[in-house]
């Protein structure tokens, strides 16, 4: 088989012979020009290509808990608009959704790396520790205040790991206080079915205990029971009648409906109920609860903002955005040259500054503790921090409307 040849180069002509002396002589330059175009070039894709953001926000995308991604964000948004005020440049935030409970490792697997994440409600805190500890980077919990917080400190990357919240736990210590202080020492106490209404109940129990308090009633047990189990209810009035507790100690969520079942029922005259949230109207009998939006130092003053750019009183959700904001903020200050990503600026036994103080402040690299709205942000990876919290009273009204 034969192999064409290919064919002779074309031999220059009068015409040719000019332009390609010029070739010739300007090779140089158009070498030079063809890789200013290529950088050019590269510039323009780099350019049109999103930027990773220093801060990433994931919230659930479905669920009960999606509809908190409002307040959360509107909290840090108030953050970054006094920080802003403040004359600093804020950090640029991303957001991204997950369905509630799912590993993060696969969604970010191929996501531009961040510097600072922010966790979801509910998250699977060992799928956070693994990613923390493969991508070094902080992660900020907003949102995480019950049981799952028992075992953060044992956890892999739990070095990484910052709940901004105080735990639960506190509203239980913080109620034992209050009844054993008042002389009351026997009490019955009654929790909703959920884990989360059993771990407080433990909590309770053994700061109750510890204060020479007593649980009192049939087998002196905390009493489970649903919201919609009328026939429990009506034996819990009884049994209520019997024993005559010093208070009856009642642990699930405000608007939970045992909750409202239990504001429906017909108590003996001058029983006190006990709450581990704030009681929230009056009813026929004495009540005393824990006041969940008295926290930290910060807390009037960012609510009195927040309402007069939002048009409404913030809670304990907003509150925990905002106190998120303010660490990204002074996290993403560069300090000879590195911003402070990692949180060891951080300092727990500081005075809490106002923000444009505590700005300034870890501008000339000084360890800082800027005054919070949730907490004293008295933070440490893998511990929750402490609050100021308050007991909230309100006298038993023979006027007050029938509860829901």
């Amino acid at each position: 088989m034969t192999t064409a040849e290919p064919p002779a180069p074309a031999r220059p002509t009068a015409l040719t012979r000019p332009l390609l002396a010029t070739i010739s002589r300007n090779g140089r330059w158009l070498n030079a020009l063809s890789l200013l175009a290529i950088v050019v070039g590269i510039q323009s894709l780099v350019a049109s290509a999103p930027l990773a953001a220093a801060v990433r926000l994931l919230l659930p995308s479905e669920g009960l808990l999606a509809g908190l991604g409002d307040g959360l964000r509107r909290g840090y948004s108030q953050a970054m608009a006094e920080g802003a005020a403040c004359g600093v440049r804020t950090p640029a935030l991303e957001l991204g959704w997950l369905e509630p409970g799912v590993d993060p490792q696969p969604a970010l697997s191929h996501a531009a790396r961040n510097a600072l994440l922010i966790a979801p409600p509910a998250a699977d805190l060992a799928a956070y520790g693994r990613l923390a500890q493969q991508q070094r980077l902080s992660v900020l919990l907003p949102l995480q205040r019950g049981r799952s917080l028992d075992g953060l400190a044992q956890l892999p990357g739990s070095d990484r790991l910052w709940p901004v919240l105080p735990s639960r736990s506190l509203e239980a210590d913080r109620l034992a206080e209050g009844l054993l202080s008042e002389g009351r020492r026997r009490v019955m106490v009654v929790r909703d079915p959920s884990a989360d209404s059993l771990a407080l109940a433990k909590r309770f129990e053994a700061s109750f205990s510890n204060g020479r308090g007593s649980l009192i009633g049939v087998d002196g047990a905390v009493i489970s029971l649903a919201g919609g189990d009328q026939a429990g209810i009506d034996q819990l009035v009884r049994d209520v009648d019997w024993y005559r507790p010093d208070a009856l100690v009642i642990l699930t969520g405000s608007h939970s409906t045992l909750a409202k079942s239990l504001r429906r029922a017909s108590w003996p005259e001058g029983l006190l109920l006990a709450w581990t949230a704030a009681p929230l109207q009056p009813l026929g009998q004495p009540q005393l609860g824990v006041d969940p939006q008295s926290r930290g130092s910060g807390w009037q003053a960012f609510s009195q903002r927040f309402n007069q750019r939002w048009g409404y009183r913030p809670g304990l959700v907003e509150s925990a955005g905002y106190d998120t904001g303010l660490i990204a903020l002074l996290a993403s200050l560069p300090v000879a040259g590195r911003p402070g990503w990692d949180l060891h600026w951080l300092n727990a036994r500081a005075k809490p500054l106002p923000l444009c103080a505590a700005l300034q402040q870890r501008q000339l690299g000084a360890s800082v503790r800027p005054q919070a709205a949730t907490s004293g942000l008295d933070l440490a990876p893998g511990v929750s921090p402490r609050a100021d919290l308050r007991l909230h009273r309100l006298a038993s009204s023979t006027t007050a409307p029938p509860p829901p």
